[in-house]
C-alpha cells in the first residue's frame, strides 16, 4: 500500500497521487475516441489531422488511452516499489497537463502544423520517464530499469507516427503504431508475470483455498525472451512470414505455459481476481492469432491486433484500474456488479471485433461493419461505466 494521501479535501484529493488523473482520463477516453471512430467507419464524420483514419484511431487509443492507463499505473507503482514519496502536487499536475494537451492537438492543432503537435504530444512519456527515473535510479532498483526502456519503446512508435504526420518521413506510421501494439504487450507480459501469482496466492490464502500457486523464475525469463522475439520479428518483418509465425507461436505457447500453476479456475468466484487472469488469456490469444496470421492461417493480422489491444490491452487496463482504485484509497477490493458487467462487455466487445475479421463469411456481407459496430459499442460501454462509478472514487477523499 502507498503512503497515505496528502489531503482529504477533493481538489488535493485528486492529485495526492499517480493514478488518480490519469486513470479518470484513461476512462473517458475509452469512450471518447471509440465514438468518434465508429461515426467515421459508418462516414457520418471525418478525423482530424493528415494520419489515415485507422492510424489517427490505433494513435489514440495506443498512445492517448493506453498511454494515460500506463502512465497512472507507473507513477503510482514505482514509488511503491522504490519506498519514494508519491508523485503529486505540481509535479502531477503538469504530467496531467501534458496528456491533455497532448489529445488536444490531436484533435484541434493541426492547422498549427505537425511539428506543434508532434511536440506536444512527445513531451509526456519523457517526461514520466524523467520523473519515474529519478526515484528508480536513487533506490538502485536494477530490475525496475525495464520500465524505462518500454517507455523509450512507446516513445519512439509514437515518434515514428508523428514523423510521417508531420511530413518528414514516408510510410512510418504503421510501423510506429504497430511498436506501439507490441510495446503494450511486452508491458502486459512484464507486469502480469509480477502481479498475478502474488495476486491471487494472496486472495486464495484468504480465502482458505490451499492452492498452491507458483512462478518459476526460469519460466519467467524465457517469457520475456519469447515475447521480447516475437516483437522483434513482428515490427522489423513484413507478414506473412515464417519467422513471425514461429516467434509468435511460440510466445504464445510460453505465455500458456507461464500460466500452469497460477490456478486460474480457482478465481472464478472473484471476479476482481480472474480479470486478471483474462487479461493474460487474451495476451495468448493474440499472439495465437498473430502466428497463425502470419502463417497463411484462416484469420488476418487484424484479429491478432485487436486481440493483443480490445482483449488484451482493455481487459487488463480495466482489471488493474479497478484493482489499483479500490486499493489505494482504502476501499475493500471487490469488483461491483456494475464493474462485473464491465469486465465482461470490455472482452465481448474484443471478440466481436476479433471475429469481423471473418464475419462476412459468418452472417453475411453485413456481416464485419455489424460486428465492428457492436464490438466498439460493447467496449466502450464498459469504460463508460467504469468512468462512472469510479469517478467518486478518483476524485473524492480516501476512505
Amino acid at each position: 500500500m502507498l503512503a497515505a494521501e496528502k489531503s482529504d479535501t477533493h481538489p488535493a484529493a485528486f492529485l495526492s497521487i499517480g493514478f488518480r488523473p490519469f486513470f479518470l482520463f484513461a476512462g473517458i477516453y475509452g469512450v471518447i475516441p471509440v465514438i468518434v471512430w465508429l461515426l467515421t467507419y459508418g462516414g457520418v464524420m471525418d478525423l482530424p489531422g493528415p494520419l489515415a483514419p485507422m492510424l489517427w484511431h490505433g494513435h489514440e487509443m495506443i498512445f492517448g488511452f493506453g498511454v494515460a492507463a500506463a502512465t497512472g499505473f507507473l507513477l503510482t507503482a514505482v514509488p511503491n516499489w522504490t519506498g519514494t514519496p508519491p508523485v503529486q502536487g505540481p509535479v502531477l499536475a503538469g504530467l496531467a497537463a501534458l496528456w491533455l494537451a497532448g489529445r488536444a492537438v490531436m484533435w484541434v492543432g493541426w492547422p498549427l502544423g505537425g511539428f506543434f503537435v508532434a511536440a506536444l504530444d512527445l513531451a509526456l512519456i519523457p517526461a514520466v520517464a524523467i520523473v519515474a527515473g529519478r526515484r528508480i535510479a536513487s533506490t538502485g532498483a536494477g530490475r525496475n530499469y525495464v520500465f524505462l526502456g518500454l517507455l523509450a519503446i512507446l516513445f519512439a512508435g509514437n515518434l515514428l507516427m508523428h514523423l510521417e504526420a508531420a511530413g518528414l518521413a514516408e510510410n512510418t506510421a504503421a510501423t510506429g503504431l504497430r511498436i506501439g501494439v507490441y510495446g503494450f504487450a511486452l508491458l502486459i507480459t512484464l507486469i502480469g508475470g509480477r502481479v498475478i501469482p502474488n495476486f491471487t496466492a494472496n486472495a486464495l490464502k484468504a480465502a482458505g483455498n490451499t492452492a498452491p500457486v507458483a512462478s518459476h523464475p526460469t519460466v519467467e525469463k524465457l517469457v520475456v525472451i519469447g515475447v521480447l522475439t516475437a516483437t522483434i520479428a513482428g515490427i522489423t518483418l513484413e507478414s506473412p512470414n515464417f519467422i513471425i509465425g514461429a516467434t509468435a507461436l511460440t510466445a504464445a505457447a510460453l505465455l500458456a505455459f507461464r500460466m500452469r500453476h497460477w490456478q486460474t479456475l480457482h478465481t472464478r468466484h472473484q471476479p476482481i481476481l480472474w480479470v486478471l487472469h483474462l487479461g493474460h488469456i487474451w495476451l495468448v490469444i493474440g499472439f495465437a492469432l498473430m502466428g497463425l496470421a502470419a502463417l497463411g492461417g484462416p484469420v488476418g493480422e487484424s484479429a491478432a491486433i485487436h486481440a493483443l489491444t480490445a482483449g488484451a490491452m482493455g481487459t487488463m487496463i480495466l482489471a488493474m484500474m479497478t484493482r489499483a482504485a479500490l486499493g489505494h484509497t482504502g476501499r475493500q477490493v471487490i469488483a461491483s456488479a456494475p464493474i462485473v458487467v464491465s469486465y465482461a462487455m470490455a472482452s465481448l466487445g474484443a471478440i466481436l471485433r476479433v471475429l469481423a475479421t471473418v464475419g462476412e463469411a459468418l452472417i453475411g456481407p453485413s456481416g464485419p461493419g455489424l460486428m465492428i459496430a457492436a464490438g466498439g459499442i460493447l467496449w466502450m460501454l464498459a469504460f463508460a461505466i467504469f468512468t462512472i462509478v469510479f469517478w467518486p472514487i478518483l476524485t473524492g477523499p480516501r476512505q
